[in-house]
């Protein structure tokens, strides 16, 4: 999961150090580490940090579809077919994509 700088200060803000959460992927973006398989916050039931999760989760399982430049459902989520894809969900994905976009340039340029 990519990370906003606005996630990653609400996780800090829970007492959890970058190190431990946060990787840089080969994009130059910031992204959740996975352990095990499984997100860092996730214990194999939930996830630890349900309540502050990164806005990515709580969009999910509505994800971006690079190649086909729209939203698509994570077919690798089990429940997927539980959900409704919203236009509101959708514009909140792409409203996060732009922000992501914009905050991976500004750390380009420090």
């Amino acid at each position: 999961m990519i990370l906003s700088n606005e996630d990653v200060k609400r996780i800090e803000g829970l007492g959890f150090d970058t190190k431990f959460f946060v990787r840089k992927n080969r994009g130059g973006y910031l992204q959740l580490k996975n352990k095990n398989g499984l997100c860092v916050f996730h214990n194999g039931i939930q996830c630890s940090i349900y309540d502050h999760r990164p806005e990515g989760c709580t969009i999910y399982p509505i994800a971006y579809d690079q190649n086909e430049n729209c939203a698509v459902f994570d077919g690798y989520c089990p429940h997927w077919l539980r959900f409704q894809m919203l236009e509101s969900t959708k514009q909140q994905l792409y409203d996060l994509i732009a922000k992501l976009d914009a905050e991976k340039a500004q750390r380009k340029k420090t």
